[in-house]
């Protein structure tokens, strides 16, 4: 089937793990933003030991912009088109389209926090040596 062929054996509403991926396809951008403020900080800091922490985010950063390629591939494969991302004070929104239906998708700025210290938890797990649980 070609990418852009509308599959109607699918719903034409997002399902809940395509949510997902909208959802993370707009908090990873956040995240990775976070991890650059946090190593320029660490590296205009005067810390004796700054390397193996910047290190790790960049590991992170890393995994994160993979985890981004896949989850854009995904989407496209999905036939999900995101055509507009806002960031507001209140709340970041993103507007897609969905086999042909548009959808809105939008967090507040309190849900945004956690969803992305989450993220953020995950993402650490592998480099700090703490057990998934």
């Amino acid at each position: 089937m070609a990418i852009n062929a509308i599959d109607l054996n699918r719903p034409p509403v997002p399902t809940h793990s395509e949510r997902k991926l909208v959802k993370q396809y707009l908090l990873l951008p956040i995240l990775l933003t976070m991890l650059q403020l946090d190593i320029d900080a660490i590296q205009k800091a005067s810390l004796r030991i700054s390397f193996p922490h910047v290190v790790v985010l960049e590991r992170m950063m890393g995994s994160i912009r993979h985890d981004l390629s896949h989850i854009r591939q995904s989407l496209g494969l999905a036939g999900i088109r995101i055509y507009s991302e806002d960031t507001h004070v209140i709340d970041v929104t993103c507007k897609y389209i969905c086999r042909g239906y548009h959808e809105t998708f939008a967090l507040s700025r309190n849900d945004v926090k956690t969803e992305v210290d989450l993220l953020a938890s995950h993402y650490s797990v592998p480099y700090l040596g703490r057990s998934q649980g």
